[in-house]
């Protein structure tokens, strides 16, 4: 692979992973509860998962999930009814969060956040057919050992979704900064399990389609 080649895959991760997803609004509520810092942290669950994803395209499971579009389906759905689930844990959890700066906060802990955050990275199935589609067509012919050649495509792709990601979890710190006042963090809840909620009905009703 040449530069050029290195250079037009950065800018199509970018794209992709520069529009926001379930995964981009469970960081952003991340750094708004948690801080930047400790949210960057919990994403890794969700670099864990791309990872993961990347891998099983890999190894043809794209392949095999458009070859049996029930299977599919099934997958789709279980990732749009996790999302609902933990769209409604959080308008439940924004229940408990004190209205008033003179309140205690309960929060929780960064491995239940780390865990979310991989299952959300693990709910959407559509990453394994991108990664399919995406890295195949920066292979040559003559290239022998396709995975020594995708690995750094992968890590790449790694890597710009960190910067990206952390670049929206400081944006969001910065904004929280500026409009803080009591009660915001239980409409930030309300908002990512709305916005949460909505990605799964999408979820849903597309794995019908």
């Amino acid at each position: 692979m040449v530069l050029t080649d290195y250079l037009l895959f950065a800018m199509i991760a970018a794209m992709q992973v520069g529009s926001p997803g379930p995964s981009t609004i469970l960081l952003v509520n991340n750094a708004l509860v948690h801080g930047p810092s400790r949210a960057i942290l919990i994403l890794t669950g969700d670099l864990v998962a791309i990872v993961g994803l990347a891998a099983c395209s890999l190894l043809g499971v794209g392949a095999l999930l458009e070859a049996n579009p029930t299977v599919f389906m099934v997958v789709k759905v279980v990732g749009a009814v996790y999302l609902l689930w933990l769209g409604m844990q959080q308008f439940r959890m924004a229940q408990a969060v004190p209205t008033t700066s003179g309140q205690p906060t309960t929060l929780q802990s960064v491995s239940v956040l780390w865990r979310q955050s991989f299952m959300v990275g693990l709910s959407n199935p559509k990453a394994i057919l991108f990664f399919s589609s995406l890295l195949p067509q920066f292979i040559s012919s003559q290239q022998d050992s396709h995975i020594a050649t995708l690995l750094p495509l992968i890590l790449l792709f790694v890597f710009i979704k960190l910067i990206v990601s952390s670049a929206y979890a400081l944006a969001a710190q910065t904004v929280v900064t500026k409009l803080a006042k009591p009660g915001a963090a239980v409409w930030g809840k309300r908002a990512a399990g709305g916005v949460l909620m909505l990605f799964g009905i999408f979820m849903a009703i597309n794995a019908f389609y």
